[in-house]
């Protein structure tokens, strides 16, 4: 694996910090954009040791003098940052927070613009199309993430695309030791409950992400009787995935209990730093965090690996909402900016998390991250279903056979497995039923 600068975000869950970090347009500035993001979500222009990398600045810096060059207008952004998608949510329904522009995650999404809080974006339900001041999504964006964003609608029958525009994207699993015995039970859920795993794996300290889980036991037979070959395969297993009833959240928190009793213990952001230290031997984890952990175990000799359970897991997307009376049209020409492949690919470079973009820029960096050396065994990848006619010719990259359950699959699972991952949806009127739930798990 490739050595590159990371700083880590934080999704769905965490302790209740905010941060801010304005760029440079200064008090002369014409206008403001104000941008609500997630921690260390974005290339900030540095390295690890803070020192500028070059005179460019990070993307606000570069957005600035874009927009001054464009326009002849001088804007300063104000960028906020978060750590929880529900203190997000309370501040800006509150309005102790204004913003522009947030990023939250698609279940936060779903519930926002189901709630009115969302402006639209300049979106054609018709042709799945922007307008021109969105150009480099329509152009750039994966193909994958449009027909897995266009496809899931709202209550008002609009699609995900009206109100977001795609930012990160990965999946949950498992980060593990490769030479430890938990290697050959973590490519199943079944082992949060096997006691051969006993206190060596870890609980996400986070209601949705645990529920998901323990849906794929509860419902485990049900999930291997579906037909993987037929063309409903997702819809169905989405539909499953996302169960809420009062009959299945009594099942979860049964379920939810007999795990904890096994597990290690919960952890939510600390997880990815103790699995290095060896703490325990498998961590519940992000993809993000996943390849982070992987990267800082490696210069310590350690060798760890990510694994998508064999049953399906969760497909997480991060994207771009504008609150209802931000600036559209200056919100909209930051997002189209950040939607260039050569930005989306510093904050890749620099965050470590999938982009939605492709094009040549991203499709450049993954190969110098991940493609083999001359002479070493290599499998042959094939990333058209995400990068389609974004890069010239076929996008198929060679990758070292002993990388393989590594960084290269936490970042771009197979389409075997994309088939298996299913979008968390709001829980609606059941949300307070499910959190209920889950604090009498946490006091059990």
């Amino acid at each position: 694996m490739k050595n590159k600068k990371l700083a880590w975000a934080l999704p769905i869950v965490g302790a209740a910090l905010v941060g801010s970090l304005t760029a440079c347009g200064g008090d002369d500035a014409e206008v403001v954009l104000n941008v609500y993001n997630w921690e260390d979500y974005i290339y900030e222009g540095v390295d690890d040791d803070g020192n500028p990398i070059d005179d460019k600045g990070g993307v606000l810096e570069r957005f600035e003098a874009y927009y001054e060059e464009k326009t002849g207008t001088k804007v300063k952004v104000d960028y906020k940052c978060f750590s929880v998608n529900e203190i997000m949510y309370k501040q800006i329904k509150d309005k102790t927070i204004t913003a522009d522009l947030i990023c939250p995650s698609d279940y936060m999404i779903q519930k926002m613009a189901n709630e009115g809080m969302l402006e639209e974006f300049s979106y054609n339900e018709t042709t799945g199309k922007y307008a021109e001041s969105l150009n480099n999504w329509d152009k750039y964006g994966s193909p994958y993430i449009k027909d897995k964003f266009a496809s899931e609608k709202l209550n008002n029958g609009k699609s995900f695309l009206s109100y977001a525009v795609p930012y990160f994207w990965g999946t949950m699993g498992f980060t593990y030791n490769m030479d430890k015995d938990c290697a050959n039970y973590v490519n199943s859920w079944e082992c949060m409950w096997d006691s051969a795993m006993k206190s060596k794996f870890t609980l996400k300290d986070s209601v949705r992400d645990s529920y998901a889980a323990a849906i794929f036991h509860v419902y485990k037979d049900e999930i291997a009787a579906l037909d993987e070959s037929a063309s409903d395969y997702n819809d169905k297993l989405t539909a499953i995935f996302n169960r809420c009833d009062d009959a299945t959240i009594s099942k979860v928190e049964a379920a939810l209990k007999e795990a904890k009793a096994n597990a290690y213990g919960f952890e939510v952001d600390e997880g990815k730093d103790a699995i290095v230290r060896g703490t325990y031997d498998a961590n519940f984890a992000w993809s993000g965090d996943a390849v982070y952990s992987m990267e800082v175990a490696e210069e310590l000799g350690v060798t760890l690996g990510y694994s998508l359970p064999e049953e399906g897991s969760n497909i997480w997307f991060d994207g771009w909402c504008m609150p209802k009376g931000a600036n559209k049209e200056l919100a909209e020409e930051f997002v189209n900016f950040i939607s260039n492949p050569e930005i989306a690919a510093l904050s890749m470079d620099s965050v470590g998390y999938t982009s939605s973009i492709a094009g040549e820029d991203i499709w450049d960096l993954i190969n110098e991250w991940y493609s083999a050396e001359d002479g070493v065994a290599a499998d042959e990848c094939d990333l058209s279903y995400f990068f389609g006619d974004t890069v010239e010719g076929k996008a198929v990259i060679s990758v070292d056979k002993e990388e393989r359950g590594r960084g290269f699959d936490a970042q771009y699972p197979s389409e075997e497995q994309i088939k298996k991952c299913c979008v968390m949806k709001d829980f609606g009127t059941q949300t307070t039923a499910v959190n209920d739930m889950w604090n009498r798990v946490k006091a059990a």
